[in-house]
């Protein structure tokens, strides 16, 4: 089965895809050739026995070894065709055709995490918060996700994505270009096509998962486990805040009669046991949606969207700096508060948001800033940062700071 792909599915494809090969069991090789001895065993036993002849012919001594070597190739080929891998490939590939017919889909379950986080965010240490997710399978695809009284995420056709945070009376969100936009880790239930792909993928190449494969009454489930995505050589602190950035148990229960996915549950591993992180409730297709069902309108009207690319002069102070001068530079202007230097490090901190930090930071003290790390799948920097608080108390803040925009502006992405 080939199916093509658009370069921004690649991308998620690829985020999802084990990159780590695994080893062969330290004893794989005995038992194939262990089996192979088996097989031939009689006729190696004969030869042992049999009068050692100096002039062998050349021609029965390749055509013999010719056939030894094909016995091994054989029983190879046989335990990879029985492994639990090449069983989950092919119901992650039935599921792939089935799903290619699919109009539409209403995913309903739960996800530990906090509703005002990113759409991707997670935490083993949160309790559940529901979350629906709707899609229809047009072109372009139109979607949406939403945490209970928390964040959304929106397509509805044109140029740009949406985001804003449902539980606060609040009418700032934010977007950026559709074009560009690789969604976070839940994307990918948008169209669970890209995750069995990935999964598939992962199977065929048999790196980088471990499988199991139970049959249970009218379900097949299929259990698959997976290492981290990401650098951790620095840090960890990454670790187990995303669905990739994580060691993950996922299960995938298909319908045994039409090959459809029927339920998702994803844990991640926390000192050696599965937590459960994201698990369905309910997975509905072909269910009747228009673009006017993914989202509350009368709410979307009322909010003020920023644009997430920074626009700022080529002079700014934050361009063309290390992340640690930049952390110093954005903390030393909480102190005075300098706007025209917040402005353009706080873009995505506008309005009623800004208001909250100022009220929280201003006037406070740098006592230390730390070393620039990377952890994870973040594209940017986390510094470690001691502060005195403007009501004396001593704080430290793990700032995100990133500058993969077009003008290479350091901005804050997190810590606050």
């Amino acid at each position: 089965m080939k199916t093509e792909y658009n370069n921004t599915d690649e991308q998620i494809i690829s985020m999802l895809t084990p990159k780590v090969e695994v080893k062969p069991s330290a004893d794989l090789r005995e038992r194939i050739l262990a089996a192979a001895a088996e097989q031939t065993g009689a006729s190696q036993a004969e030869a042992s026995q049999a009068e050692v002849k100096p002039h062998r012919n050349r021609i029965s001594y390749w055509i013999g070894a010719a056939a030894s070597v094909a016995a091994v190739v054989a029983i190879a080929i046989t335990f990879t065709l029985n492994s639990p891998a090449y069983a989950a490939r092919k119901y992650f590939s039935q599921a792939l055709i089935v799903m290619q017919e699919a109009k539409t889909m209403v995913l309903k379950g739960s996800i530990r995490t906090k509703p005002d986080e990113p759409i991707d965010y997670i935490d083993p240490r949160a309790d559940f918060i529901p979350a629906t997710i709707k899609v229809i399978y047009d072109e372009p695809m139109l979607w949406s996700i939403e945490k209970k009284e928390g964040r959304t995420l929106l397509y509805k056709g044109g140029e740009y994505v949406y985001q804003w945070i449902g539980n606060k009376d609040s009418n700032v969100g934010w977007k950026c270009q559709h074009a560009g936009f690789v969604g976070d880790d839940l994307e990918v239930m948008l169209n669970p096509r890209l995750l069995l792909e990935a999964e598939h993928r992962t199977a065929e190449r048999n790196k980088g998962a471990n499988y199991e494969v139970l049959d249970v009454g009218e379900l097949i489930i299929v259990r698959v486990t997976t290492k981290a995505q990401g650098n951790f050589s620095e840090s960890d602190y990454m670790l187990n805040t995303s669905l990739a950035e994580a060691n993950t148990f996922r299960e995938y229960s298909f319908a045994k009669d039409s090959g459809m996915l029927y339920k998702l549950r994803i844990a991640i591993m926390v000192d050696d046991k599965p937590v459960t992180i994201l698990e369905s409730e309910s997975i509905d297709y072909n269910t009747p949606l228009t673009a006017a069902d993914l989202y509350d309108k009368g709410l979307f009207d009322k909010i003020s969207f920023v644009d997430m690319e920074p626009n700022v002069e080529p002079s700014s102070p934050l361009v063309g700096i290390k992340a640690d001068e930049a952390a110093e530079i954005i903390l030393k202007a909480m102190q005075t508060w300098d706007s025209e230097i917040l402005n353009t490090a706080m873009f995505y901190f506008k309005g009623d948001l800004m208001k909250v930090v100022e009220a929280r930071y201003k006037g406070l003290e740098v006592k230390s800033i730390g070393k620039p790390f990377s952890s994870g799948l973040y594209p940017g920097k986390f510094i470690k940062c001691k502060v005195t608080m403007p009501d004396g108390s001593k704080e430290t803040l793990v700032l995100a700071l990133r500058n993969d925009n077009k003008q290479r502006v350091w901005v804050v992405d997190g810590g606050l």
